[in-house]
């Protein structure tokens, strides 16, 4: 199988290699609702669809949207305490990303701390002529400050495709640096590949960027890297030759990588095609090809991802498509944003937003007033700790309130009904409160500014036994508490 990720709702689990002085790790959480932790095989066969814009071609551009996955719910639909409705289509805005960030050089390869308040990317804005990976902070105008070279992840060379997995805690990215693979040319030259590096996040700073395995690196060139659980993707292609660029994968088992292998048609066809990126709970897969039928040269592309199959592949249309080259797109789920490449008329790519109007957050302004918000909209499966899908959105909205409010920490209570063993229900309500937290913390929230309590059925909000009371009486509620 291409894909194999961890069960629903495992333990913690953590793997670890070592790589001269630099840890390579990353965490795997349980408890949370992400499909991404199941396998998934891509096959061919499917059926290339091709709409005209990203908000036509459908009776309700909403319900389009909602067919990418539920990580968009709390971007497109407001959200109240209790439900959610789709009462108001929205419309997305397209614009060139606000700040001193765009150049007349090329601009690639966006990727965001998870609070969304830097912004890392590479350039060749500098005088050396070589690529390098910059970062800016966000203002309280949320426009971009003037960007910064990261000394610690460049080099002499070229340093390119910064990837942050959503946990903040490791970056990623391609580099043709001293010990990177070289290769013999047909001229007899030799030339420096790119390769993968990774660097961890001690807290304070990134580590000295060091290169993956020989399983991954190669005489090829290997860019724009993207991890989700224990899978790699990343873009690869012969030395001088991008117009065969393939995306592959690799596979983090038994504390090793797994030999790449290409995704399979439909992904990768007779085309270019390059910078795929899962959405946060695997369920999509976004990609960038020049194959026919787009707008332009290279268009955004995503495959929905239902069980081992992909179900169809759409092109994203306009707005987010144009005549021009679009590539490497991904989600800001604090910010409710896609970031995304485009080649500008009379220069190289650009680095571009696509939102839409903020809604009002009504979690956090409950929290905001109250300092605490108490929801009946996370759901659980029948005596189980385990949260069904359609929670991801109120949770969510904890979770955007988590990150832009970085200093505060939250007590996670849970509550049953007044029906069952009274043992039992002290016992899940914990355990329910538990599964939250490691929904919350899956999502990037620092799980030191989260504790967790159970009350079972000694907390009701009304009396009585009934189907109405019970709904009400089963609760998550959350509580700032002091730093």
């Amino acid at each position: 199988m291409p894909y194999s990720f961890l069960s629903p709702f495992s333990l913690t689990i953590r793997f670890f290699f070592q790589t001269k002085e630099t840890l390579f790790y990353k965490k795997q959480f349980g408890g949370g609702i992400y499909s991404l932790f199941r396998k998934s095989v891509f096959m061919g066969g499917y059926e290339l669809v091709r709409k005209s814009k990203i908000n036509g071609g459908y009776a309700n551009y909403a319900d389009y949207l909602l067919w990418i996955g539920l990580f968009l719910n709390t971007l497109f639909f407001p959200l109240s305490l209790h439900s959610q409705t789709r009462d108001t289509e929205v419309s997305l805005v397209v614009a060139p990303i606000q700040g001193p960030i765009n150049t007349e050089f090329q601009e690639f390869g966006p990727t965001m701390t998870p609070d969304a308040k830097t912004l890392y990317f590479y350039s060749k804005r500098s005088s050396r002529g070589y690529t390098e990976i910059f970062k800016s902070e966000r203002k309280i105008d949320s426009t971009w400050d003037f960007p910064e070279e990261v000394d610690i992840l460049n080099s002499p060379f070229d340093d390119q495709s910064p990837f942050i997995t959503r946990d903040g805690k490791m970056l990623l990215l391609s580099s043709n640096r001293d010990g990177s693979v070289e290769v013999m040319l047909p001229d007899g030259k030799v030339g420096i590949s790119r390769d993968l590096y990774v660097s961890n996040w001690n807290g304070k700073s990134w580590s000295k960027p060091v290169a993956l395995p020989n399983a991954i690196n190669t005489e090829e060139i290997e860019e724009n890297p993207h991890l989700l659980g224990d899978t790699l993707l990343f873009t690869r292609y012969p030395f001088g030759k991008p117009n065969l660029a393939k995306v592959y994968f690799s596979q983090f088992k038994d504390n090793v990588w797994s030999n790449p292998k290409p995704l399979p048609s439909p992904i990768n066809d007779n085309y270019a095609t390059i910078a795929a990126a899962f959405n946060d709970d695997g369920r999509i897969l976004f990609f960038s090809s020049n194959r026919p039928g787009g707008y332009g040269g290279f268009d955004l592309y995503m495959a929905k991802i239902d069980g081992d199959t992909f179900k169809e592949i759409e092109n994203l249309g306009a707005p987010i498509n144009s005549t021009d080259d679009e590539a490497y797109i991904v989600f800001q789920q604090v910010k409710k944003t896609f970031l995304f490449c485009r080649r500008v008329e009379g220069r190289s790519f650009d680095l571009f937003t696509a939102s839409v109007p903020k809604q009002e957050n009504l979690v956090q302004k409950k929290l905001e007033e109250t300092k605490k918000i108490s929801l009946d909209s996370v759901y659980f499966e029948r005596a189980s700790s385990v949260l069904k899908p359609e929670s991801s959105v109120p949770l969510d909205a904890i979770v955007d309130y988590m990150h832009e409010n970085s200093t505060k920490k939250m007590k996670i209570i849970g509550h049953t009904d007044l029906t069952g063993n009274f043992e039992d229900n002290m016992v899940l309500s914990k355990e329910r409160a538990n599964s939250v937290k490691q929904y919350l913390v899956s999502k990037g929230v620092d799980s030191n500014r989260l504790s967790t309590d159970g009350k079972g059925p000694t907390q009701p909000m009304v009396q009585g036994t009934d189907e109405a009371s019970s709904k009400k009486n089963r609760r998550t509620e959350f509580v700032l508490i002091d730093p």
